[in-house]
């Protein structure tokens, strides 16, 4: 097991969200989509993006930042050919270095299988929130929820004639839901850079906490 001082903080969604804005506001990324976190990690942070083979094969990750903050490692595979995911995952060792710099620096991984060892040893609890976190991470930075809010009121008014009819035929509001979040979603995806699914999920959550409303 880990030593009892590795505790990632406890943050809730809006905290991480805090955390994305601040670092889209120190990155100058106003209106600007696709999010150029490619950019922003290779120009303004100067991280080395290093494509390792069979990362995620031989070692269950598909990205990894280096103890330095000087590389990050992502999967040859996913760097070549899976171009959403590739964002993503630089999005997401981001939210390592922004939220759990401190905590990276104290385990001093220095190869990564130093960090699938870390990860073997870290008790369930502690590595769940680190993944969280920088996953939700993620999400806020190439999603960001200034421009989400005004696409999706965009996108709902195109399809309101469809909320209607769902609602005359009395169909479940959960039922059309899905339907509204698949649709605007699909519309959206290429002009945020990530896959449907990431987009549905970031749509979902702002919908589950009351950020985004469908009548």
């Amino acid at each position: 097991m880990t030593e009892p001082a590795f505790r990632p903080p406890i943050l809730s969604y809006e905290d991480i969200n805090k955390y994305a804005e601040d670092f889209l506001r120190d990155h100058n990324i106003d209106d600007t989509l696709p999010v150029p976190i490619e950019e922003i990690v290779d120009v303004h942070l100067k991280i080395d993006i290093v494509p390792f083979p069979d990362l995620q094969r031989n070692f269950d990750i598909e990205g990894f930042i280096s103890r330095d903050f000087k590389s990050i490692y992502v999967d040859e595979y996913i760097y070549n050919n899976r171009i959403t995911r590739y964002y993503f995952t630089l999005a997401h060792e981001i939210g390592h270095y922004v939220i759990h710099k401190d905590l990276i620096e104290r385990i001093r991984p220095s190869s990564v299988a130093d960090w699938k060892d870390f990860i073997h040893k870290v008790d369930d609890e502690s590595y769940g929130w680190l993944e969280y976190q920088a996953y939700a991470f993620a999400g806020l930075v190439l999603v960001p929820r200034k421009s989400l809010y005004k696409h999706f009121s965009s996108q709902l008014k195109d399809i309101e004639h469809k909320i209607k009819f769902a609602k005359a035929q009395e169909f479940p509001k959960d039922t059309y839901q899905e339907y509204v979040i698949e649709a605007i979603a699909g519309n959206l995806t290429g002009m945020y850079d990530v896959s449907l699914s990431a987009l549905k999920r970031r749509i979902s959550k702002e919908v589950e906490i009351g950020k985004l409303h469908i009548p």
